[in-house]
């Protein structure tokens, strides 16, 4: 990525975004859900044949066939991520990295963790400051119009908003939007897509800051 330049669909350089769309567990911070204890107890209460892979489309589509499940889905969720949040890390370079960028730009947020948790995680590493807004999965399951109702609440222009993720999910968003993306990875290998990844924070304030 020479440069800071962003290749492909909606190519800008870096340094000229003027709004930024986060997302939170993988990207700034790890919060360490017990997500496959998560899956049984969905399984158990939903009696539901679904694997919950991934777990917020399947939740989306169980809930569609059965709204009177939604309470009782995600109260399960709340109360495995809210145990979580305590352990919950910030990668190192995020703080740096946001309050740079908050400091010439607009920065939001999504994420699919609840409002009470995110917000939380936040306030404990004195971020919440940062952001102009928040969007959680109470919000929308759908990360593509999470991303959607970032850029709106920021008033931004869509070329000229980087998306910044680590899943393949998040650059499937991107597309759909056609907003500019790259990808942190944090975690798991470089994807085989032409996208442009960093392969950590810092790494990505280099090429912003």
């Amino acid at each position: 990525m020479e440069g800071g330049r962003l290749e492909g669909e909606g190519a800008l350089n870096a340094r000229d975004a003027r709004a930024f769309v986060f997302d939170l567990d993988g990207t700034l911070a790890t919060i360490p859900v017990d997500w496959e204890a998560v899956r049984t107890r969905l399984k158990a209460i939903t009696g539901s044949a679904e694997e919950f892979r991934p777990i917020f489309p399947t939740i989306g589509r169980v809930i569609e066939a059965d709204p009177k499940l939604e309470r009782p889905v995600f109260d399960v969720i709340d109360g495995f991520e809210w145990t979580a949040v305590p352990k919950a890390l910030l990668y190192e370079g995020a703080f740096r990295l946001l309050s740079g960028l908050a400091s010439r730009a607009t920065v939001s947020l999504v994420t699919m963790q609840g409002r009470r948790s995110a917000e939380k995680v936040l306030e404990m590493y004195d971020l919440k400051r940062l952001f102009s807004s928040v969007f959680t999965r109470e919000d929308s399951l759908d990360r593509a119009q999470q991303v959607k109702m970032a850029i709106e609440a920021m008033k931004a222009d869509a070329d000229k908003t980087l998306f910044v993720g680590d899943r393949l999910n998040d650059l499937n968003a991107a597309k759909e939007l056609g907003i500019p993306f790259v990808l942190v990875r944090t975690h798991g290998s470089d994807p085989e897509e032409p996208v442009p990844v960093y392969h950590s924070l810092a790494e990505f304030a280099a090429a912003v800051l």
